[in-house]
């Protein structure tokens, strides 16, 4: 008999499903990807007319995919991934297998729209957690992915206690800047086209298409690669301002596992190319900017927690050893690798230094040069 707990990741799995077949079958008798927009409009010159009016689509489905024999292949991967979503009800000891193809549904459910997007996210949630049966949701990788993007302190508290988090960090780290970085590529391949064709322009804001070759794979290699670095830079940053500066006993490991994790919401700009608009630039920057404020919330209560110390000097910690950490990624790493993607740039480098020279006055009034600390 399966659990009560344990259902609810087998439900995902069958939900999500579901809502690929109902996806599936209104593409079908739609004959087209189904695109959802703002406003109407019908040509190119409509939506750059008003100048700076923001205009934007959602696409589920991409042309070339949807309107051929193909169809036919995605509903029946549907079906299959409805049905071992029900089999993980009945069978849950064949959870291993069962659970793979659910997720192997999902993703390739993505070209007809993934069920409106929600159906492949939560059948790969459930067929992550159906691989980890019989653990509740929680204490899965996916339950702790989900934990980490609530802002679950209590989730950051036990990692940090725990030196078996660090494997689970790491990974959370490479998962998210795999996402990132297939999300940024196919966006930035898109646009790139966009700007060489009119036609393209129009295919793409209206029916939907997106640009896919094989360099958009190198897009999460590169973000692996840098993002491992960046990733020891700011811990180590952070271990030295908050153990040799603050006073605090915490150990590398602790600071650098929770750094690890508050990378999660990076993981969201997957979800770039979904949402295109007549400002490419302004939509690709807002993407960048809400995933990364969420990111540094995600940081700030999992450093207070690896340190056990109170929020102002958590806050005087980031401000040190962020703008440091700003410093050497945004003014010399990203220049010199000519990284791809969207990043904040700020210039003169002097304004730069200021603004650091500000944040270190901040962290002096918050107490970060007192080793004299209280967790509360």
């Amino acid at each position: 008999m399966v659990k009560t707990e344990s259902k609810v990741v087998f439900l995902l799995a069958v939900f999500g499903a579901a809502l690929i077949i109902v996806n599936c079958l209104w593409v079908a008798g739609n004959g087209a990807p189904i695109v959802l927009t703002s406003y109407e409009a019908h040509s190119a010159n409509q939506l750059y007319a008003n100048g700076s009016a923001f205009w934007g689509r959602v696409s589920f489905g991409i042309p070339g995919f949807v309107d051929t024999a193909w169809l036919s292949l995605f509903l029946i991967s549907g079906v299959v991934g409805l049905l071992c979503g029900l089999f993980l009800l009945i069978h849950p000891e064949r959870h291993g297998i069962l659970s793979a193809v659910v997720i192997v549904c999902a993703i390739a459910s993505i070209p007809i729209g993934g069920g409106f997007i929600i159906g492949a996210v939560l059948c790969v949630i459930g067929g992550l957690a159906g691989i980890e049966w019989p653990k509740p949701l929680q204490q899965t990788f996916a339950g702790g992915f989900l934990r980490i993007l609530k802002l679950d302190s209590e989730f950051f508290r036990t990692a940090s206690d725990e030196p078996k988090f660090l494997s689970q960090a790491t990974w959370t780290l490479i998962v998210a800047n795999v996402l990132s970085g297939f999300g940024y590529g196919i966006y930035n391949l898109t646009s790139v086209h966009m700007n060489q064709s009119a036609n393209t322009v129009f295919n793409v804001l209206f029916l939907g298409q997106l640009s896919f070759d094989i360099s958009v794979f190198a897009y999460p290699l590169i973000y692996i690669g840098i993002a491992v670095f960046k990733w020891l830079v700011l811990s180590f940053l952070v271990y030295l301002v908050g153990t040799k500066i603050l006073g605090s006993r915490a150990g590398f490991d602790r600071i650098a596992t929770v750094t690890a994790l508050a990378y999660a919401p990076i993981a969201l700009q997957v979800f770039l190319p979904v949402v295109f608009s007549n400002q490419l630039s302004s939509w690709g920057f807002g993407v960048f900017f809400f995933t990364n404020i969420w990111m540094i919330l995600a940081l700030l209560i999992g450093i207070r927690q690896a340190l056990e110390t109170q929020l102002g000097k958590t806050v005087g910690v980031m401000l040190v050893s962020g703008g440091m950490y700003w410093i050497i990624d945004y003014l010399t790493l990203v220049p010199l690798l000519e990284i791809p993607g969207i990043w904040f740039v700020i210039k003169p480098a002097s304004f730069v230094l200021l603004l650091f020279s500000i944040g270190t006055l901040l962290a002096a009034l918050t107490g970060v040069f007192s080793k004299r600390f209280k967790f509360d």
